[in-house]
């Protein structure tokens, strides 16, 4: 693999969807979603996106979190789901989300190739800080302080 990777420096990762799993929040809540979760999952995310993208051609800016939230409530709603502990239990999850089995070894082999890492993302930074610290993959990351 170091020789493939030899003339590349670095690699730069979306967070959501590529390094984190974002259909795990619902996954772990099957206990009380049931056969809601897909759906749930789905339309959450769904329109996590379209309010993310609508707010920024709108000059609307709202964190992600935000966004997150809001988007949560259409998909509960959508899915007939009204339930106040369930809906903290799922930003909970979100916050701490996990990662894809196959991205820690991922990150290490390029790590060990001696390829820089990092995130580039749209997600509220304590968002990102705390999916990086529940999936432990901080060691293999390049850290920089948004300005």
């Amino acid at each position: 693999m170091a020789n493939r990777l030899s003339d590349i420096k670095a690699c730069v990762f979306d967070a959501y969807g590529t390094l984190f799993d974002f259909n795990s929040a619902a996954d772990r809540c099957r206990d009380v979603l049931g056969d809601k979760a897909d759906e749930l999952s789905a339309v959450w995310r769904t329109k996590q996106l379209q309010y993310t993208w609508l707010r920024g051609l709108m000059g609307r800016h709202k964190s992600f979190w935000d966004v997150t939230g809001d988007a949560l409530d259409f998909a509960m709603d959508t899915v007939g789901v009204s339930d106040g502990a369930l809906r903290e239990r799922l930003m909970g999850l979100y916050y701490n989300i996990d990662a894809f089995p196959e991205v820690p070894e991922v990150l290490q082999r390029l790590k060990n190739a001696g390829v820089a890492t990092a995130i580039l993302s749209n997600g509220s930074p304590d968002m990102l800080e705390g999916a990086v610290k529940h999936t432990g993959i901080g060691d293999y990351l390049v850290s920089a302080e948004l300005l």
